[in-house]
C-alpha cells in the first residue's frame, strides 16, 4: 500500500512539471531557412537596435554563404553542411531573449516550405 501511495504521489508531483514544459524549439535547419527569409520589417517589429540590425545582416549573409557552399538546395533534410550551431548561436547572441522568442514565434507562424 505504501508503494502504491508513493508511486501515485510521485506521479502527481511530476505531471504538472511535465505539462509546463515550453514547446520544443524548431530544428536548426528550419530556423536557418527562416533566418534566410526573415524580412527587414520583422526585425523592425522586434525593435532591433541599429547595431543589432547590422549584426543580423552579417549573420544572415554567413548563413546564406554556408548554405550555398554546402549545396543545400539538393538536400531537403539539411540546409547547411554543418549542424548550424554556430549560426544559431550568433542569432541568440545578437538578439535579446524577448527578441529571440518573438523571432521564434514568427518562424513558427510561417508556412512550411
Amino acid at each position: 500500500m505504501k508503494h502504491t501511495l508513493f508511486a501515485a504521489l510521485l506521479l502527481f508531483a511530476i505531471c504538472p512539471v511535465a505539462a509546463q514544459q515550453p514547446p520544443a524549439e524548431p530544428s536548426s535547419a528550419v530556423l536557418q531557412k527562416c533566418l534566410l527569409v526573415t524580412p527587414p520589417n520583422i526585425w523592425a517589429e522586434l525593435k532591433l537596435s541599429s547595431d543589432q540590425l547590422h549584426r543580423m545582416k552579417f549573420v544572415q549573409e554567413a548563413c546564406r554563404e554556408e548554405c550555398t557552399a554546402a549545396g543545400a538546395k539538393g538536400d531537403p533534410d539539411s540546409i547547411s553542411h554543418s549542424d548550424g550551431k554556430m549560426v544559431m548561436d550568433d542569432v541568440r547572441n545578437v538578439l535579446t531573449g524577448d527578441q529571440y522568442r518573438g523571432w521564434l514565434a514568427y518562424c513558427a507562424s510561417r508556412p512550411t516550405d
